[in-house]
């Protein structure tokens, strides 16, 4: 390519004055970013004063997310992450990235995973025990429950000093606060003594307290119980030290309470709901409960014949995609599919933009498990499905979320029926995630 075929992205029209697309991203980001897929391969848009480079073409955020080295972690999003979550491996990059998820990788082992599924299926025995036929269950404080004791349990091994419904609370506060700060060009609404900043100064507050308090607990008792927190207090460096700071741990321990327990609990949520929604799928994946389950709760052995189960966790993470926008920052001036991009330059790209483009997903408003059938060839074209990302910064714990995920719906489906209640439509709540507002749902025993 010659200098003359290197372009300058062009700038998204509806652009407001001082606030560029802010306002767009805030109110309706789901469809201001999809309107976006039918422009440029990469465009600009404005969030206030700054410059933001939109990449919607799937090979190219591939080959973005593939360089971190040109593209590195940074802009708008992940600054306003890292105020919260400090360095933690979501967030860090170069060498001490590379660094920490050495440290991680082992908690997330084969050998760990099959030890984690089996106090998931114990709590999945406990809690769809305690289930009542004819019952109106708030299914979003269910899943949200069960994924917090589960991440609890297999990662910090079962600190019961841990307030789970307070955690849980704090975490949906911070979560949602932080997509307003990311969405304030001006960063001045944040500054505002409002009740909604009380609030999210108070859920931060007590995240970080009680992360605080569970890493000292351990300092204090320092043995290997099995779980992630034990094996980084452990680590050391080659001169003995510990190999991690309390201060990286927190940002270690933050990371992970915060982003794998919302995320899991939004996705079987939204799972309940779609399965509900969709008789055909319901009637499939009973089925298939019933042929492999017989009346019990999911183990870890039956991952391999839980095919369906799969493919409705696989569609329900396309079509209820857990995450608006991702970003990166240029360190270096570059091109990208022809595109000049400078230094220092903010990256954006939608999943969930990239999930619902029918140039990559055949009726993507459909919710259409058999798109990820093993007999089927019309899945998703590679880079334009990446629920866990791609690259060096792929989700550590792909492999513990999707065994969650499966284990749990599979034991529902074993042993209840979940039906909606009448004139109640849940809707996905404008946050950083995609969680539902609320779903009541009917419980109907089984078995």
């Amino acid at each position: 390519m010659t200098v003359t075929d290197v372009l300058t992205p062009a700038t998204a029209p509806g652009a407001l004055p001082l606030l560029g697309h802010a306002l767009a991203m805030k109110r309706a980001p789901r469809e201001f970013l999809l309107s976006l897929q039918d422009t440029d391969p990469v465009v600009a848009i404005r969030l206030g004063r700054q410059v933001v480079y939109v990449i919607n073409d799937p090979d190219l955020i591939r080959s973005a997310l593939r360089d971190p080295e040109t593209f590195g972690k940074g802009g708008i999003i992940t600054e306003r992450f890292r105020a919260m979550f400090g360095n933690g491996l979501g967030i860090s990059d170069g060498e001490l990235h590379r660094r920490q998820r050495a440290l991680m990788q082992p908690a997330f082992s084969h050998t760990r995973i099959v030890g984690y599924a089996a106090l998931m299926t114990a709590e999945a025995e406990s809690r769809l025990s305690s289930w009542h036929d004819g019952e109106v269950l708030a299914v979003h404080r269910e899943m949200a429950d069960l994924a917090l004791t589960n991440l609890t349990r297999a990662m910090f091994s079962a600190d019961t000093n841990v307030d789970g419904d307070r955690f849980r609370r704090a975490t949906a506060t911070v979560l949602n606060g932080l997509y307003r700060r990311v969405m304030d060009p001006t960063g001045l609404l944040s500054r505002l003594p409002t009740p909604a900043n009380r609030r999210y100064q108070e859920a931060e507050a007590h995240l970080r307290d009680t992360i605080d308090s569970v890493i000292a607990r351990h300092r204090a008792a320092p043995a290997d119980h099995g779980d992630l927190l034990s094996m980084l207090l452990l680590s050391r460096d080659d001169d003995g030290r510990s190999a991690m700071s309390d201060q990286q741990l927190h940002d270690e321990v933050m990371t992970i309470f915060i982003a794998g327990a919302e995320s899991i609990a939004n996705t079987l949520t939204w799972a309940c709901h779609e399965v509900a929604a969709h008789p055909e799928v319901e009637s499939r994946l009973l089925a298939e409960a019933d042929q492999v389950l017989s009346g019990r709760v999911a183990e870890y052995v039956d991952l391999a014949s839980l095919t369906y189960t799969k493919q409705v966790i696989s569609e329900t993470l396309r079509y209820r995609t857990q995450g608006w926008a991702l970003s990166r920052t240029t360190t270096r001036a570059t091109s990208i599919g022809g595109y000049q991009i400078p230094r220092g330059a903010a990256i954006m790209y939608s999943p969930h933009a990239l999930n619902h483009n029918p140039a990559f997903h055949r009726s993507p408003e459909r919710f259409d498990p058999d798109r990820w059938s093993p007999n089927t060839r019309t899945a998703a074209p590679r880079g334009a499905y990446i629920p866990f990302g791609t690259g060096n910064h792929t989700c550590i714990g792909e492999p513990f979320a999707l065994t969650e995920m499966t284990l749990t719906l599979a034991s529902v489906a074993s042993r209840w029926r979940l039906t909606p209640v009448p004139g109640h439509t849940p809707k996905p709540k404008t946050a950083l995630t995609m969680p539902v507002d609320s779903l009541p749902m009917v419980a109907h025993r089984r078995h």
